[in-house]
């Protein structure tokens, strides 16, 4: 079975039980606070009695996988004058350390992801060192909502301490990670930031609500969301509000990391694409120089 590792970056990255996403991992970057957690149907157990096979979260639904995260995006792009990250800053990319070998017909499988997401571009995927592919994180994610976060004194919340020192906030009564120490980073240059209870799991989807994420047009669908900012200038002209608890799903039917098979327009090994390298999903800037978290799929056992 493939092994997950989550974390704030590359260096700091934690082994996750897939599918056990009451209990997400707890991630702080210099540049995000947030939960993340990944679902992989009919999960390969290999006789491991300790390993989560799927997840409700599938029940009536036709998906492979799901991403699921949510956060606040710290004031701390350099380049802005008010640390703000825009739309067009923040990426969602799947990247390997080294080249790749791109299937035969691999035009085909970038229009077929086009299709999914307009937003899509595989630019980066012949780069000898980190090649990517990926989408702008408002064009590429299935699902986004957001929500103001709360205030410690209107929900009664417990500081979680560090050494001694205040940081974060979690809500009382409410599903707190085991692992939410932000021991986890140990630099304690990052402070935290409350980003409330994680109650999306299971058979409770995070919907699509995009009334804080795109004021001008509320009602927008999530397909139209996705269109509405292929502008450039448009993207430019919104930021991630750190006063805002954005949540995201990332999912699809045709990637089964489960078992590294796809099927866009031709089926073909992932493994064999990525050359016996584990895949990684990287949300960072356009330079890649600035990381928000890490999903890390090492299929080593299923070679």
């Amino acid at each position: 079975m493939p092994t997950v590792r989550i974390g704030p970056d590359y260096c700091n990255l934690k082994k996750y039980a897939v599918n056990d996403d009451k209990k997400p991992v707890f991630v702080n970057s210099s540049h995000f606070t947030g939960y993340v957690t990944v679902r992989l149907r009919n999960h390969n157990c290999k006789g491991d009695p300790e390993v989560i096979k799927t997840s409700s979260y599938f029940e009536n639904h036709r998906r492979l996988f799901s991403f699921q995260f949510q956060g606040r995006f710290k004031s701390s792009n350099t380049k802005h004058e008010d640390g703000l990250w825009s739309y067009d800053d923040v990426l969602f990319c799947a990247e390997t350390e080294n080249a790749v070998s791109p299937p035969t017909g691999s035009s085909l499988v970038v229009k077929f992801a086009k299709y999914i997401d307009p937003g899509f571009t595989a630019d980066g995927m012949f780069l000898q060192k980190r090649p990517w592919a990926g989408s702008w994180l408002v064009c590429g994610m299935n699902v986004i909502n957001a929500w103001q976060a709360e205030l410690d004194e209107k929900l009664g919340m417990t500081r979680v301490g560090m050494d001694g020192t205040q940081y974060g906030f979690i809500q009382k009564e409410t599903v707190v990670p085991e692992n939410v120490s932000p021991r986890q980073s140990e630099r304690t240059k990052d402070p935290l930031l409350p980003i409330g209870p994680w109650v999306y799991y299971g058979r409770h989807h995070l919907e699509e609500d995009a009334k804080l994420v795109l004021p001008e047009k509320p009602n927008i669908s999530s397909s139209k969301r996705r269109h509405h900012f292929l502008n450039a200038k448009t993207r430019q002209s919104h930021f991630f509000d750190p006063d805002l608890v954005y949540a995201f799903d990332f999912f699809n039917n045709f990637t089964n990391f489960s078992t590294m098979q796809a099927d866009m327009f031709i089926k073909f090994s992932m493994s064999r694409v990525l050359r016996n390298q584990p895949l990684r999903f990287v949300c960072r800037d356009k330079t890649g120089e600035n990381v928000f978290f890490v999903i890390e799929i090492d299929y080593s056992d299923l070679l």
